[in-house]
């Protein structure tokens, strides 16, 4: 799958909080945020237009959300974690639940 597409896809699957999501997906998802974050920042910087970064934040807050909860689904821990802050980028790491089958 390409960079951009795991973008995308937690935009795709915005209202989807029981589904899972893999580690690549939700750290790509994090990382790029991070990199458009100080983009935003130095545009801030620059010419002292505050609400990009207002925008910014309030567009990828839902999907940021699901794919927290989905990537916490498939680890196999309690979703509702993601809610104490620092916490789900802990949890997040953990390895995907095994099946039993």
């Amino acid at each position: 799958m390409k960079l951009l597409n795991y973008y995308i896809k937690p935009f795709k699957y915005i209202f989807d909080f029981n589904g899972k999501s893999s580690l690549k997906e939700f750290w790509l998802f994090f990382l790029i945020n991070i990199i458009v974050s100080i983009f935003i920042g130095i545009i801030r910087g620059l010419t002292g237009y505050h609400t990009l970064r207002e925008i910014f934040l309030i567009i990828t807050l839902l999907p940021f959300i699901a794919l927290g909860f989905r990537r916490l689904n498939d680890a196999g821990i309690t979703k509702w974690l993601f809610l104490i802050p620092f916490v789900n980028l802990v949890l997040a790491c953990f390895p995907k639940k095994k099946e039993r089958y």
